[in-house]
């Protein structure tokens, strides 16, 4: 299977301003937000094996990376989510 999570699935940048967005593709669940790391703006990425939400999943089972915050960025954030599933896959 071939992952596919593509830029339009995980919303604009305006929503992330506000709210934060849980996804998940074929077992692989994921959560976005926008946070603040040394006074910048970034994308916060966890991603974690489903079935649970990210609350009552163990923090060992978690990745967690950061982007920045701008459309570069979040098409980082989908490259990222893509090669994570890869990566979930073939473990």
């Amino acid at each position: 299977m071939i992952p596919v999570i593509k830029n339009e699935d995980i919303l604009s940048l305006n929503y992330y301003k506000k709210e934060k967005f849980t996804g998940s593709d074929r077992g692989m669940r994921y959560l976005i937000q926008k946070d603040t790391e040394n006074g910048t703006d970034v994308f916060r990425v966890h991603v974690w094996p489903g079935p649970y939400n990210f609350e009552s999943t163990d923090d060992s089972k978690k990745i967690t990376a950061a982007f920045p915050f701008t459309l570069d960025g979040k098409r980082q954030v989908v490259d990222y989510l893509n090669a994570q599933w890869v990566d979930f896959h073939q473990k």
